[in-house]
Parts: structure tokens; sequence; C-alpha cells
């Protein structure tokens, strides 16, 4: 039996609403996916994020920027990388000009995890992302960027900056 979608359930007079919540729904159940996905690999789909951003980057990044880049508070992020670092799989060093500041970087060990992960996890996007045709894509990735400013602007607005 196919499982019923959140609109099958749940019925909205506003269309805006609506279309939110399938937004919502939709985060919701790719969380899902991915935790299910990384079990086999990491303790999290954060560690993978954490990795990928490290991996890509033009060298080591401190734990403010990969805080900004994975739209999460830097404290959140601090126990992440403690553990990612007592697992071996990067490495924390102090910054010479801010003793308070760590530069972030994968460990060989880290990259050979990435390594065998990132190829799956990359099939599994293009067995989701198969549904959609190019221009589909685009329109998908256009609306999302516009969401994502105007909640930007919505908080910008309401801190009076």
């Amino acid at each position: 039996m196919e499982k019923k979608l959140y609109n099958e359930v749940l019925k909205f007079e506003d269309r805006g609403h609506e279309a939110l919540m399938g937004v919502w729904w939709t985060g919701l159940l790719l969380k899902k996916q991915a935790r299910k996905f990384f079990q086999e690999y990491l303790s999290s789909e954060v560690q993978f994020n954490v990795m990928i951003l490290l991996k890509y980057a033009d060298g080591p990044l401190s734990q403010r920027e990969l805080a900004e880049r994975l739209l999460v508070d830097k404290s959140n992020l601090t126990g992440v990388c403690g553990r990612m670092e007592a697992a071996g799989l990067l490495i924390r060093r102090t910054v010479a000009d801010d003793q308070r500041s760590y530069a972030l970087e994968l460990t060989p060990a880290g990259l050979d995890i990435l390594d065998h992960v990132e190829g799956p996890y990359r099939e599994m996007i293009g067995d989701l992302m198969r549904i959609f045709s190019r221009e589909e894509l685009d329109t998908l990735v256009d609306f999302m960027t516009r969401m994502q400013r105007r909640i930007n602007r919505m908080e910008e607005e309401r801190s009076g900056q």
C-alpha cells in the first residue's frame, strides 16, 4: 500500500500554506532518507556535510566558516567536530593569530570514508532527482533560492538590520 502524501491527509484552504507545508514535509522526508543512507557509513548526515564542505574547500575552514555554510550555530558544530576528531575523521588546529579559533581539515581516514560514500550518495541523488527535467530542476533551484532570500530578508527586518 502506497503511503499517503501530506496533502492527501491534510486539506488546506490557503494555497501558500499548502505549498510551504509541501516544502517542509519534503524536507523531513529527505532528512529521514539521509539518516538511513548515512547510518551505514557515518553517525549522521551532518558529518557527511562537514566532510563534503572540507573536501571541496580551497583550504582549511574555521568552525565559524563551516557553521555559516551549514546554516547552523557554531556552538552546535563544536560537539560534532569534537566527535569527528575523536573518530579520526578530521583535525582541528588552533589558528596562530586567534587561539580561540580552529582550522579544520579532513584526515586521510576521513577522505577514505568520504571516497566510499560520495559515489553512492551521488547515485542516490541521481535516482531521486531523475523525476525532474533539467528545466524543472532549474525552476526548483530558483524557487528555493527565492524562498531562502525572502526568509533572510524577513530575519533582517525582524532584527532591525
